[in-house]
């Protein structure tokens, strides 16, 4: 997560956090839809194959990473070779028995045309670990006509070393729902992750001594986030040549503070996180590693002239919001979306000239690491709901700095009391880290305008 520079005081929070998402520590090769088995092609060594993977056994292509890659030589992935009946592994080869004697015949006639090619596995011949692909270089082959089978004399080889460039398609399926714990969850398949947590009542969450304190009285945050994208990387140049991440999210958060200040208190900004929730990894080994994170944090924009007991409460709920994130080019980014229902109350005890405005914020960050740290990068989306609360004491001859969200003019004047103007400001900005950072939506939403007598 990114944030301004702050003058930050933090307390201890034991917070009740709860997180859930897809597992895809079971993701697994099968064949892309691209191929039929069926199809005598297939046995032709060529340079364009498509690597699939999804979660546990379906071939859902809503629910799947596809890797298409341009081979430095031509390639047969031999899971897509129907007529191939069984393949067996040894220290220096792969013996390939096939179903017939026309299919052996097929392959005897085309494989000796090259001086050499690439065999790729599917982790089901017992050559790789479990869910993980090989990749073998032919540099021999030793025809057995009599029981159909070829004995291929190999060398292993890593992605990086066979590939010339790499695009991968992650997809997903939308979907929201939100249950009776009021915890939001997505209710189908795909590349999506959730947490939630209550803060303890009346927890301190920020100070700053001797004068002030800042207690959340109920605090409680819940969000979700599907996520689907898409990069190309070209390997001899190690360029990243497309990056992009489509974002769906909902999130709830409801917040009241209780702001004390008891003496004049210059103009800070205050920052307090509860966590990170880490969901598993997207891995595909010697492809990528794609690693999300989920934070939030509670903090408030604070200053006065003098002593101010104040209460600020904010409900926020969004369930529509769309960003599409462009790490190679941040004009193309931008989000539609993120109507927020709102609902808040304040009650101030105290009154000097200053404000007193929380936020919250939550993080979606992705971070992208392309065959085995040859290329990271790491970017994300803040979205940030602030009421913003501005007090105006009558006569009042010392200002602080005001709330930078309040932009209409004053619709009351008071002579013997204080003015609160409250506003809801809700902001989403997205950035990669070490390259830029951009506003994809801003909104300010006028509340109240009101005159309190002392």
């Amino acid at each position: 997560m990114r944030f301004t520079p702050y003058l930050t005081c933090f307390a201890s929070l034991a917070a009740t956090a709860i997180g859930a998402w897809n597992n895809f520590t079971d993701l697994r090769p099968v064949l892309a839809p691209r191929y039929d088995v069926n199809k005598n092609s297939n046995m032709m060594p060529i340079k364009n194959i498509s690597l699939y993977y999804t979660l546990g056994n379906s071939i859902d292509p809503l629910n799947s990473i596809n890797i298409d890659l341009l081979t430095k030589k031509p390639a047969i992935l031999l899971e897509a070779m129907g007529s191939v009946r069984q393949v067996a592994c040894t220290s220096d080869g792969l013996t390939i028995t096939f179903n017939g004697t026309s299919a052996f015949n097929r392959a005897l006639a085309i494989w000796p045309l090259y001086d050499t090619f690439y065999l790729v596995t599917n982790g089901l011949e017992g050559c790789d670990a479990q869910g993980q692909r090989g990749l073998y270089e032919v540099t021999f082959l030793i025809w057995e006509d009599v029981i159909n089978t070829v004995i291929a004399r190999v060398t292993k080889r890593n992605l990086a070393s066979v590939t010339d460039s790499m695009h991968v398609t992650f997809s997903h399926v939308q979907g929201t729902m939100q249950n009776s714990t009021r915890n939001i969850t997505f209710d189908e398949p795909g590349i999506n992750f959730a947490s939630n947590f209550s803060l303890p009542k009346d927890q301190e969450i920020f100070s700053q001594a001797p004068s002030f304190t800042a207690i959340a009285q109920d605090g409680y945050l819940s969000d979700a986030a599907i996520v689907r994208g898409f990069f190309s990387y070209d390997v001899p140049s190690a360029q990243l040549q497309n990056l992009w991440f489509d974002i769906d999210a909902a999130f709830i958060g409801d917040l009241s503070v209780i702001f004390n200040l008891s003496a004049p208190l210059d103009n800070n900004n205050y920052l307090f996180s509860p966590g990170e929730f880490f969901p598993s990894a997207i891995h595909v080994p010697e492809a990528f590693n794609l690693k999300p994170t989920l934070r939030w944090a509670v903090g408030a924009d604070v200053g006065a002239v003098g002593p101010i007991y104040h209460n600020s409460n904010i409900t926020t709920e969004i369930n529509d919001g769309h960003a599409h994130i462009d790490f190679v080019n941040a004009d193309n980014s931008h989000a539609v979306g993120w109507s927020p229902r709102l609902a808040s109350a304040v009650e101030t005890a105290e009154a000097a000239t200053g404000h007193a405005s929380p936020f919250i914020d939550f993080t979606i960050e992705l971070a992208l690491d392309v065959m085995d740290g040859l290329y990271n990068t790491t970017g994300g989306i803040t979205a940030r709901p602030q009421f913003v609360n501005e007090l105006n004491v009558a006569q009042s001859q010392t200002r602080v700095r005001k709330a930078n969200r309040m932009i209409w003019p004053r619709n009351v004047t008071c002579t013997n009391g204080f003015e609160l103007r409250s506003a809801f400001n809700f902001s989403v900005n997205a950035y990669v880290t070490g390259s830029w950072e951009k506003t994809l939506y801003n909104t300010t939403v006028p509340i109240a305008d009101e005159c309190y007598r002392f």
